[in-house]
């Protein structure tokens, strides 16, 4: 070696070193065993970031389209939440409504700058899809003054600048676009350093949800810009077809990138074979939350003997028999959970978070491999996360 370091020590520091055990031990021995009150600055923080719930207030409703809405919150203080907590552009909030009786939850993306939660104000944009059961009661019930409970804010779909390359080319569609809008409005305000391609395909230019503010922060940032592929028409400096690896390639940048891409189960299914023969390093390789698979029965793996069926699941919570819920083989547990007015936990209900996660005592279920994200150690211990297993016998699961 040309470069030799030198440590210099002496007997102490290693005697000193070698001690630490026992001073440890002599500490906490002395220590009392009454609880420890008062409040700690690092536990304001973390509760500050890291809220158990958020009591919300619908502030403002903006009208995007005809099926399509924005909804401006702000903190609930009269239910306790004095301030919004900080988020990432990308994550999102779970909102738990009651519907009947049903207990469901919904995740949707923060959309706008993270700057705005400072001035206590979050963005979503709901969708109103024809058979959407969630979001069909959301455009019946939500105004002003609307109260809500959220989580805080989630997910791991964000820039890190020690995990992700600083040039970035994200792929969206009308149900991935909300997290690059975050995104495009923190560049454009100078919160987030990052250089963002984005590759937003819709069939048709008036299907491109607010492609005018995308153009805007276009013109407003120099390190965002935003290329629209539609698939059935021809537009004047836009790009005709679907996303494709030559498409990517054409976008990306000649140095290193990260890929990120955020859409519906059919964009993933069309792009990801794609993807791999891009060969960049996993690392470099970030995926939306998708929702739920929608007619899981379709997946050439699913159980065709078990379409059409319907199972018992016995539910089990604090040690007692909750109650004996029917399950339609091709629908989540969750779902089937919810609909009976079940609150059991659940945040993403993509299979991300683990945060449903369940103990299957007895029976069978199918997961779908794209979805299944649990641990080794969950799934050879029986753990499942009901957000994406579908039931395939009667059976017994443990919830939190």
């Amino acid at each position: 070696m040309k470069n030799k370091i030198k440590v210099r020590s002496t007997l102490k520091d290693i005697r000193n070193f070698t001690n630490i055990p026992e001073l440890r031990k002599g500490v906490i021995q002395e220590a009392p065993e009454t609880p420890v009150n008062g409040n700690f600055a690092v536990n304001s923080i973390a509760n500050f970031l890291h809220p158990s719930t958020q009591y919300l207030k619908v502030k403002q409703v903006a009208e995007i389209n005809r099926y399509t809405r924005a909804y401006i919150l702000e903190p609930d203080t009269a239910h306790g939440t004095a301030k919004l907590a900080y988020f990432r552009p990308g994550q999102w909030i779970s909102v738990t409504l009651q519907i009947g009786n049903a207990i469901v939850t919904r995740p949707y993306t923060l959309c706008a700058s993270p700057l705005r939660s400072v001035d206590d104000e979050y963005m979503i944009i709901v969708d109103k899809k024809p058979d959407g059961f969630a979001s069909h009661y959301i455009f019946n019930n939500w105004r002003k003054g609307t109260e809500i409970t959220a989580s805080a804010p989630c997910g791991n779909f964000y820039y890190q600048p020690l995990r992700d390359s600083k040039n970035v080319v994200g792929v969206c569609d009308n149900h991935g676009f909300s997290g690059f809008l975050s995104m495009a409005e923190a560049i454009a305000d100078k919160s987030l350093n990052m250089d963002l391609t984005l590759i937003y395909y819709a069939r048709k230019q008036n299907e491109a949800i607010m492609s005018q503010r995308f153009d805007e922060l276009s013109e407003k940032a120099s390190n965002f810009r935003i290329i629209y592929v539609f698939s059935d028409e021809h537009v004047f400096k836009c790009e005709r077809g679907f996303v494709t690896k030559s498409l990517i390639e054409k976008y990306a940048p000649f140095t290193k990138y990260s890929l990120f891409v955020s859409g519906s189960n059919t964009l993933y299914n069309r792009l990801i074979p794609q993807i791999s023969e891009l060969k960049l390093e996993n690392k470099y390789i970030r995926f939306g939350l998708n929702g739920q698979i929608i007619n899981p029965e379709a997946l050439p793996d699913f159980p065709q003997d078990a379409i059409g069926k319907t199972f018992l699941c016995k539910v089990i919570k604090d040690g007692e028999l909750l109650s004996t819920v029917p399950c339609s083989s091709t629908e989540s547990l969750l779902v089937a959970l919810e609909r009976e007015g079940i609150k059991a936990p659940s945040l993403c209900r993509s299979g991300e978070c683990g945060f449903c996660r369940a103990k299957l005592l007895k029976g069978n279920v199918f997961i779908p491999k794209g979805v299944d994200n649990r641990r080794l150690a969950d799934s050879s211990h029986g753990i499942i996360h009901p957000c994406c297993s579908y039931p395939m016998s009667d059976m017994t699961l443990v919830i939190n």
